[in-house]
C-alpha cells in the first residue's frame, strides 16, 4: 500500500475532509481585474492595470497561466490603436486614427479590382483566339521578311565594296637561275648583289 492510499484510508476512517484555504494574496489577485486586448495578429495581451496606459506592465499569458512580459516593439491592436513597449512596460499609446485619404485609396483599389474582374469575365470564342494568333503570326512573318531583305541588301553592298578595294599584287619577274660554279669571284659577288637589290 502506498503512502497516498494510507492517508486517504485514515481520512475516511476518521471522516476528515480537506478544504483548500486561499491565501489573502491569491484572493486579491483573483479580485483584481486585468485589462485585456487583442493584437492585430490575434494574440491576446493583458495588463495588471484597469486599462492600457503609459507605465503599466504588459504581458502574455501562456497555456500554464504564467505571465510572460511582452517583448519590446511596436504593436498594433485589433481596434487600430498602437502600443510601444519597452522592457515589458507601455512607453507610448497611440489611439486609432482613420484618415479619409486612406479610405479613398481603398475605395479606388476596390473599384480597380471590380474592373479587373469584369474584364476577366469576358469570354473569348475559339474563333476570336484563332484570329488573334493568325494576326500575331502574320506580323511576325512580315517583320522577319523585312529583316531578311535588309540583310541581303547589306551583304550585296559589302561584297561590291570589298571586290573594288582588292588590288592585285604586281607580277614579279622570274629570272633564270644563275650557275655560280662557272662564274669568277667578282661575277659571283655581283650576281648575289643583284639578287638582293631587287
Amino acid at each position: 500500500m502506498s503512502i497516498k492510499e494510507r492517508i486517504s484510508d485514515l481520512f475516511e476512517k476518521y471522516s476528515v475532509q480537506l478544504e483548500v484555504e486561499e491565501k489573502e494574496e491569491e484572493k486579491k489577485e483573483k479580485e483584481t481585474s486585468f485589462a485585456t486586448a487583442t493584437l492585430d495578429s490575434g494574440q491576446e495581451i493583458q495588463t495588471d492595470a484597469e486599462a492600457f496606459a503609459v507605465g503599466v506592465s504588459v504581458f502574455v499569458v501562456n497555456d500554464e497561466g504564467e505571465q510572460i512580459p511582452l517583448p519590446d516593439g511596436d504593436y498594433t491592436l485589433s481596434d487600430g490603436s498602437m502600443l510601444i513597449v519597452a522592457e515589458g512596460a507601455v512607453v507610448e499609446v497611440n489611439e486609432a486614427t482613420t484618415e479619409p485619404e486612406v479610405e479613398a485609396e481603398e475605395d479606388k483599389e476596390e473599384e480597380m479590382q471590380a474592373q479587373e474582374v469584369e474584364a476577366s469575365s469576358e469570354v473569348l470564342t475559339r474563333e476570336a483566339v484563332a484570329g488573334m494568333i493568325a494576326e500575331a503570326v502574320a506580323e511576325a512573318k512580315k517583320e522577319f521578311s523585312s529583316q531578311i531583305k535588309e540583310r541581303d541588301a547589306k551583304i550585296t553592298e559589302l561584297s561590291k565594296t570589298a571586290s573594288a578595294k582588292i588590288s592585285r599584287a604586281p607580277k614579279m619577274e622570274v629570272k633564270a637561275p644563275v650557275d655560280m660554279t662557272k662564274l669568277s669571284m667578282k661575277e659571283r659577288i655581283a650576281a648575289i648583289q643583284n639578287q638582293f637589290s631587287k
